[in-house]
């Protein structure tokens, strides 16, 4: 397997930054909350199972299984997510550790989320395979992950624009394919080598809804970890042409009336213990 030690290092000490939290949640979090009801219905979430939140972030995920009356459980890696999350959910227990070395029982949880969390994980097969231990026999998991730029308008954009305006020298620790889950084969490969079976995977729409252009650039820069380190190491004449290019974007290809609609689907992924 490849060495991500460096990535994980980064996602750890991006996400465990309390500012970088706080962008994610006010700024990115308002796409990755529209994939959450149909996130929930692939698990079969119920009064009186018990889920395991896996990477539960900000505790939207969460504070929705709450909703639905289950036992909630939720781990991530981020001391400052998870002050968030125990503010929005105070009836879920939430436990700082590793997705790739989960703190339970064998056969412990009903179901299994993640909600856009697995791709920030350095080893993501050990993962699954945590997650395939930690489920009763029958037990489902689902996880999101989101499209790449073959299917993503808004990656299509992102990615374009930094290839073309980002200084050639500038580089982030090499990690997992992004949206490797967002491909069919792949996902099946992954999953079922963890020892899942009934793999699945569809596509669920989600969109940022903008009040400026500029705001787009804003989302990845101040509420994400891979693409806001990409940027901060720019030099300022190039972080500038990116920034007005992303935002000349936005304006051509995504106005909505007066606002900007910037769709950015999602594959969700189902599986069977």
């Amino acid at each position: 397997m490849t060495d991500f030690t460096a990535f994980g290092s980064m996602e750890r000490s991006g996400w465990g930054d309390a500012a970088r939290a706080a962008g994610y949640v006010e700024l990115f979090s308002s796409a990755s909350d529209q994939a959450i009801d149909s996130l929930l219905d692939a698990v079969g979430a119920k009064p009186d199972i018990k889920v395991l939140d896996l990477c539960c972030g900000q505790g939207n995920v969460s504070e929705a299984l709450l909703r639905r009356g289950c036992d909630v459980v939720g781990i991530d890696f981020s001391p400052a997510m998870l002050v968030f999350a125990r503010g929005r959910a105070s009836n879920a227990a939430f436990i700082e550790a590793d997705a790739q070395d989960l703190p339970f029982d064998d056969a412990e949880f009903d179901g299994v989320v993640s909600n856009f969390g697995v791709c920030h994980v350095p080893d993501q097969p050990r993962a699954l395979a945590q997650v395939r231990r930690v489920l009763r026999p029958a037990g489902k998991f689902a996880m999101t992950v989101w499209c790449g730029p073959d299917a993503s308008p808004c990656f299509a954009a992102v990615y374009r624009t930094i290839k073309a305006y980002g200084h050639p020298d500038v580089s982030i620790p090499a990690g997992p394919d992004f949206h490797q889950f967002a491909t069919r084969d792949q996902a099946v490969k992954l999953l079922t080598d963890a020892g899942f079976s009934n793999v699945d995977v569809s596509i669920v729409d989600c969109a940022w809804d903008l009040g400026a252009p500029e705001d787009l650039f804003e989302i990845y820069a101040k509420g994400t970890v891979r693409v806001a380190t990409m940027l901060a190491q720019q030099p300022a004449q190039n972080f500038a042409a990116i920034r007005s290019a992303l935002a000349s974007a936005v304006r051509q290809q995504f106005a909505n009336g007066n606002r900007w609609r910037v769709p950015v689907p999602a594959a969700l992924v189902s599986a069977t213990a």
